[in-house]
């Protein structure tokens, strides 16, 4: 069961949905969509799997089925309509806390919704608790918004997943983007994405672990630690155990990713 929410701002209704029961009375994962996605949509793409996590579950909407996230290149309605995502985010992180009582917020996303994930880590990072993307590498310098760079540095744990055949945002960087018509610009590989965070976070300590054919874990261990896990044949997905579109690239059932995070999470809560 679903609440359905919204906020006002910009003199725009902004919707979101929170999932019922509750998980936590404290700690909330608000799961941001991909690029032509809802909230609903991202909640069935994921297979529900975030669902169960021990926190309160919150799918926002994007503005005509995006976010307008630190890239450049971004060239949907979001970016030319100026909407202010970032500021929809504090409003909604501080509605969760007026009216449910919730002191921290870890956020997750998906492709573009990772990038918003990113932007959110750069211009709001004493917000968050903790951070995630899927499917979703840092642009590079001279693909980000002059605005997103000016912010200071503040360090977020942070766990990253990219699959080594996605073709929509490269393993390996260089231009991202669905189709000829929707370009997003040049990213970062997704090591070097994961890397950039964790020298943000001020980490030096780290090593490589390969789990076994699919997944490897780049790892930088400190008080806010980053993960980066590689997904070796894996597309332009959220790893759930459900059988997705071909176009997206080979899936595995091998990993559910919602549950890695959870645990990542969970660790960031005991420290």
């Amino acid at each position: 069961m679903m609440i359905q929410g919204h906020l006002f701002h910009q003199d725009r209704k902004r919707t979101f949905r929170i999932v019922e029961p509750f998980g936590s009375t404290t700690d909330a994962l608000i799961y941001f969509h991909g690029s032509q996605q809802s909230g609903s949509v991202g909640r069935s793409f994921t297979n529900r799997t975030f669902d169960p996590l021990p926190f309160m579950v919150v799918y926002p909407d994007g503005v005509d089925q995006h976010w307008n996230d630190a890239r450049l290149g971004l060239d949907e309605n979001t970016r030319h309509l100026g909407i202010d995502d970032v500021g929809f985010f504090v409003k909604l992180a501080t509605h969760l806390g007026n009216t449910y009582g919730i002191k921290r917020i870890f956020i997750v996303g998906y492709s573009n919704g990772g990038q918003m994930v990113l932007r959110l880590m750069h211009e709001v990072p004493k917000m968050l608790s903790g951070a995630a993307t899927i499917a979703s590498n840092m642009p590079v310098a001279e693909n980000t918004l002059p605005q997103v760079k000016t912010f200071k540095t503040h360090p977020v744990p942070y766990l990253a997943m990219a699959g080594t055949a996605d073709t929509f945002s490269p393993y390996e960087g260089g231009d991202a983007g669905i189709g000829r018509e929707h370009r997003r610009g040049v990213g970062m590989s997704a090591f070097d994405s994961a890397a950039y965070i964790a020298a943000r976070n001020g980490l030096t300590e780290h090593r490589h672990d390969v789990i076994d054919d699919v997944v490897s874990i780049d790892t930088w261990d400190g008080e806010n630690p980053v993960e980066f896990w590689t997904l070796n044949g894996i597309g332009h997905l959220v790893p759930s155990g459900k059988t997705y579109p071909e176009f997206l690239g080979p899936s595995t059932t091998s990993v559910i990713a919602a549950e890695e995070i959870g645990k990542f999470f969970d660790g960031v809560r005991r420290r």
